[in-house]
């Protein structure tokens, strides 16, 4: 059983029943941040990966303001297997970041997070033959078991608005999370608008001062 599945357990029992009203308003609030997307796109179903992402993850849930994955542990984690309780405090200390890869060798994925410079090698043999070197893209590493491997939301940057991702990193790297969760979604945002508009320049859409 890989870490979807536990990642479902959370998402199972802070989804449903008398938590629907507030998925909804919480889908809302990520449109606002990020952008919003018909369902009938392609992608659509990429964002919707995203927002369940950060709904279980990041966004502190209305009452307890705690992310799921922490309430979980919180409140659930005596009622599951001894052996898969250190897997679920695992997932409430994931690494959601912007990250750059370095290089793939075999099964093995090494990478640098740009926020804070420290490298990784994440072992995710389905996913890596997807990259390739100098990629910069948010993503979130989990600590599974013995290893780590990358959660299921990805956002891929251009290459052209390097600079640019850097530059935003500086000015935020010694705050706190919120901030940098803030700059995950506007740069989100800009991703989405050069896919809506891929007649535009990169650069006028990854700038400080968008046209849009």
């Amino acid at each position: 059983m890989g870490i979807r599945a536990y990642i479902d357990r959370v998402m199972d029992a802070y989804t449903r029943g008398d938590f629907y009203e507030e998925v909804k308003r919480a889908r809302q609030e990520y449109c606002a941040r990020t952008g919003e997307i018909a369902e009938g796109s392609e992608k659509f179903e990429i964002r919707m990966t995203a927002f369940l992402d950060w709904y279980l993850f990041d966004r502190p849930m209305d009452q307890a303001q705690l992310a799921p994955v922490k309430l979980f542990v919180l409140e659930k984690l005596d009622t599951v297997a001894a052996d898969e309780r250190s897997i679920f405090e695992d997932l409430a200390k994931s690494n959601h970041s912007l990250f750059e890869l370095l290089k793939a060798k075999g099964d093995d994925i090494y990478v640098k997070d740009l926020f804070t410079n420290e490298k990784f090698i994440v072992e995710d043999d389905a996913i890596n033959r997807g990259f390739t070197k100098g990629d910069v893209f948010e993503a979130r590493l989990i600590k599974y078991k013995d290893r780590l491997v990358f959660g299921s939301s990805f956002v891929f940057h251009p290459a052209e608005a390097r600079p640019f991702l850097l530059k935003q990193i500086k000015l935020v790297r010694f705050l706190d999370e919120k901030k940098r969760l803030a700059l995950l979604h506007r740069l989100a945002s800009m991703r989405l608008k050069m896919e809506q508009y891929a007649h535009i320049d990169v650069h006028h859409i990854y700038t400080e001062n968008p046209i849009f």
